[in-house]
């Protein structure tokens, strides 16, 4: 494996897109600021989406915790990643490639963050019957787990240098929260379908057969 100190090219990147999509400059004073910011955010993201949900639905929904999660999860990034970006010696060795194995890891988090989505929308948003829940429960399983899983692989190769625990940490920790929405899904998978006293055949989990 090809390796050597962090790539001028890829630090230029870094910054610019802290200055474009994050607003902020690349001194180390701005980017502590920036990273208290997205710190503080995380409190109020915890407080008033459940909030809002309450009260719109007199109930926080599993949607409802989602989206505190995944915007928790989003804040929590965002201020890691700002707060290492003008830390090159935590940066991967491994030059980066753009290869095909490069574009399947760059989905990665999308994946984690829309696949539990979709695949929620795809058990609770059409009318599942006995002869077509598994294609249904299938699709949330692939995009809930195998898709995060899958794109997380292609980024192993770059989980190198003084800041290997961390970046594998925060691979696994982040890769975990789309499989554990799943999971469920795919032990009802593997198990099947019970038998009601009417003799419907339902998931075990979400029983959506009436």
């Amino acid at each position: 494996m090809d390796q050597r100190p962090a790539n001028p090219e890829n630090l230029r990147a870094a910054h610019n897109l802290a200055r474009k999509f994050f607003l902020t400059e690349t001194d180390p004073e701005s980017i502590r600021k920036a990273v208290r910011r997205w710190l503080v955010a995380i409190p109020w993201v915890v407080v008033l989406i459940p909030a809002i949900f309450w009260l719109r639905f007199g109930a926080v929904t599993p949607l409802g915790w989602g989206l505190t999660i995944f915007f928790v999860v989003y804040c929590l990034l965002s201020a890691i990643g700002l707060h290492f970006l003008i830390r090159p010696e935590y940066h991967t060795p491994v030059v980066y490639k753009n290869d095909w194995i490069d574009r399947i890891g760059a989905f990665w988090l999308v994946a984690c963050a829309l696949g539990p989505l979709f695949g929620w929308m795809l058990t609770t948003g059409f009318w599942i019957t006995a002869n077509s829940w598994q294609w249904f429960y299938g699709g949330r399983v692939l995009l809930a787990i195998v898709l995060p899983v899958i794109t997380s692989f292609a980024l192993l190769r770059y989980v190198r240098g003084h800041g290997a625990p961390l970046m594998l940490a925060l691979l696994v920790g982040v890769t975990a929260l789309p499989v554990w929405s799943g999971w469920a899904t795919l032990i009802d998978l593997k198990n099947g379908p019970v038998v009601e006293n009417d003799g419907s055949k339902l998931p075990r989990t979400d029983r959506m057969l009436k």
